[in-house]
C-alpha cells in the first residue's frame, strides 16, 4: 500500500476504478473517497471532539445518475440505503417506527447512510446534530438519552431549494447532475456495453480499493508549510470574502482526508485542492 501511495497520486488513480458505473464525475469520487477515508471523528480533549466525517449531497433531475454511487456504497461498501418511500420515514427518535426514527443512524455508527430523495422525508432538519456532532438525543418520560451516531451521510435531491440552509451547511461536498451532452452519451454507452467484460477486472480492482482506504482511514497525517497554508488561505479571503468557522473547518476536514488518502503529510497542495472542491460546492448549493 505505501508503495503505491509513494509511486502514484492514489487520489488521481483510485477515481478511475472507484464505482465503475458512473461514467467520468472525477469530482464526485473524489468527494466520496475523502468520506470513505474519514469513519470517525478525532478526540482532542476530555470533552471535545473534532468532526472528521464528510458529508455529500448529490442533486439534479430524475435520470441523471446521481443514485448510481449510492446503489454502489450499499452494494459495495455496507452503507445502508434509504430510499423507495421516503416520504413514510420520519427521524424522530421514535423506536416504535419500522425504520427505528434517528436510531438507523446509532446502528451504523462508523458508517455510512445513503438517503435518496432527502427532501422528502420528514423532519430533515432533526439530522443536524447527527451531521455535525455525530450524536443525537431521545426524550423518554422526561429523561434525556444520548447515543453516538457518527455517520456520513451521502444523499440525493431533486429540489435543493427545498433542503433548509441548516441542512446544506452540514453538507461538506455538493455536487450537481447535469443530464449529459452527446460525448457523454457516448461515453455512457460505451461503458454499459463493456463494462460485463470488464467485471472481472473490477472485482480486483475493488478489492485492492478496500484494502487500501482501510489502512489509509488509519493514517494520521501532520501539517507542514503552515505559514504558505495561511497565506494561500488569506488570498482566498481576498479573493471570495470571509468564510464562517464551519466553512473554514470544512475545508481543512477535506484536506486532512485527501493528504489521509495519499498517505502524505497535509501541506498547501491539499489545501488548495481542498479549497477548489469547497469553492465549487458553494457555486452548485447556492449557499
Amino acid at each position: 500500500m505505501e508503495i503505491f501511495s509513494k509511486e502514484y497520486d492514489p487520489f488521481l488513480c483510485l477515481p478511475m476504478v472507484f464505482c465503475p458505473e458512473m461514467v467520468g464525475r472525477t469530482d464526485v469520487k473524489q468527494g466520496i473517497l475523502c468520506s470513505l477515508v474519514n469513519p470517525l471523528d478525532t478526540n482532542v480533549g476530555k470533552s471535545r471532539r473534532r468532526r472528521e466525517r464528510i458529508h455529500v449531497l448529490l442533486y439534479g433531475t430524475v435520470g441523471t445518475g446521481k443514485t448510481i454511487p449510492l446503489e454502489y456504497l450499499s452494494q459495495s461498501w455496507g452503507a445502508v440505503y434509504i430510499s423507495a418511500d421516503p416520504t413514510a420515514a420520519t427521524l424522530k427518535g421514535d423506536a416504535r417506527k419500522t425504520n427505528k426514527g434517528v436510531q438507523v443512524f446509532r446502528s451504523y455508527s462508523g458508517g455510512i447512510v445513503c438517503i435518496d430523495d432527502i427532501e422528502l422525508m420528514k423532519d430533515v432538519d432533526m439530522m443536524r446534530d447527527v451531521m455535525e456532532s455525530g450524536k443525537y438525543t431521545i426524550d423518554k418520560g422526561g429523561i434525556h438519552e444520548e447515543y453516538e451516531a457518527q455517520c456520513r451521510v451521502i444523499a440525493a435531491t431533486n429540489d435543493i431549494s427545498s433542503l433548509s440552509p441548516a441542512i446544506l451547511s452540514r453538507f461538506d461536498l455538493i455536487y450537481d447532475f447535469d443530464l449529459p451532452d452527446i460525448d457523454e452519451s457516448i461515453s455512457i454507452a460505451k461503458n454499459l456495453l463493456e463494462i460485463d467484460e470488464l467485471q472481472q477486472d473490477i472485482e480486483l480492482d475493488y478489492g485492492f480499493i478496500e484494502s487500501y482506504m482501510e489502512v489509509a482511514s488509519r493514517y494520521i497525517p501532520h501539517k507542514e508549510g503552515k505559514e504558505e497554508i495561511m497565506d494561500i488561505m488569506s488570498q482566498t479571503f481576498k479573493r471570495i470574502g470571509g468564510r464562517s468557522g464551519r466553512w473554514i473547518s470544512s475545508v481543512y476536514r477535506i484536506a486532512r482526508a485527501i493528504s489521509k488518502i495519499r498517505m502524505k503529510p497535509m501541506g498547501p497542495m491539499e489545501v488548495v485542492e481542498a479549497l477548489d472542491m469547497k469553492c465549487r460546492s458553494d457555486e452548485f448549493s447556492g449557499l
